[in-house]
């Protein structure tokens, strides 16, 4: 099989990147099992007792080298995290691809936005990591996803540029109070894997130096979008000791995290019809204002 360099990023793509790796290692990827399609593709595979992580592009190797420092500087703490594989050789390039590889964990259960404030609560007050880390931008990956929309609605993108254009100035004359420190960027319930032995974090693609506000602005947001109980939130922001959505700021980061989710799914739209169909209605309901608008949840 013959794959394009250039071939949009996808199920049939990655698993041709991931064979060549697991040659390359000796591991068998017959059984690779898809778990996540999004800004990385993520396959189970059981009979190696790991998980491959394989990014979009050997470009990102600066970010995927993050991940694996900041997975290391976790597990130095003994900090409730996913850990690398590191039986295996890591940073693998196929097919233009980059793959990693990391430890397989027994699911138990379901995550809970409980489990994720007391994840995050703590991820905020660990020691220093000793390496450098970027200064957090919520809009690093948006231009990128702008430029390269594949077959969405030329109007749309159009619009989402201008949204782009408008929340990079209104984030910029943020004033939040609480200092910088290191943060995970993209701190959803996906992100917290039910294990045996308790929760545990994963995906640390995003973790930068930035203001905690931007950690606790998913699950507050879900609230109005996905129909997350008010009571659930409130149970995450007392667990967590502190309510976003009462500072002024609130709504500009709403809205910023809004653009990124909607660029996100700007990418899968080819998976499926209905991936289609709640990317237009995503920019729909930002195009109307209608910040109650219900979202579904992939």
């Amino acid at each position: 099989m013959t794959v394009d360099f250039d071939a949009p990023f996808s199920d049939t793509t990655a698993r041709h990147a991931l064979e060549l790796a697991g040659t390359r290692l000796g591991v068998a990827t017959d059984n690779a099992r898809l778990i996540r399609m999004g800004e990385n593709a993520i396959y189970a595979l059981p009979h190696a007792d790991v998980v491959a992580r394989i990014a979009r592009s050997e470009q990102r190797r600066a970010r995927v080298e993050k991940e694996l420092a900041v997975a290391r500087w976790l597990a130095r703490h003994d900090f409730p995290a996913v850990r690398v594989a590191e039986q295996f050789e890591q940073l693998i390039p196929a097919d233009g691809r980059l793959i990693t590889f990391w430890q397989l964990v027994d699911i138990a259960g379901e995550p809970t936005e409980v489990e994720l404030a007391a994840l995050l609560r703590d991820f905020h007050t660990l020691p220093e990591p000793g390496f450098p880390l970027p200064t957090f931008d919520p809009f690093s990956a948006v231009p990128t996803r702008l430029a390269n929309p594949g077959n969405a609605d030329p109007a749309a993108v159009e619009f989402l540029t201008e949204l782009y254009y408008t929340l990079r100035t209104r984030y910029a004359e943020l004033e939040l109070t609480s200092p910088h420190t290191v943060i995970h960027g993209d701190a959803h319930i996906n992100n917290v894997i039910p294990t045996p032995s308790g929760p545990i974090l994963s995906d640390f693609e995003a973790v930068a130096r930035g203001p905690r506000e931007w950690d606790l602005t998913t699950v507050a947001m879900t609230v109005d979008r996905f129909g997350l109980p008010r009571t659930t939130y409130q149970a995450f922001a007392d667990t967590y000791g502190y309510d976003v959505t009462g500072i002024p700021g609130y709504p500009v980061l709403c809205a910023v995290r809004e653009l990124t989710m909607v660029t996100w799914l700007m990418q899968i739209i080819d998976v499926s019809p209905r991936h289609a169909q709640e990317f237009a209605h995503r920019v729909d309901s930002l195009r109307s204002g209608d910040q109650q608008q219900r979202w579904h949840i992939f």
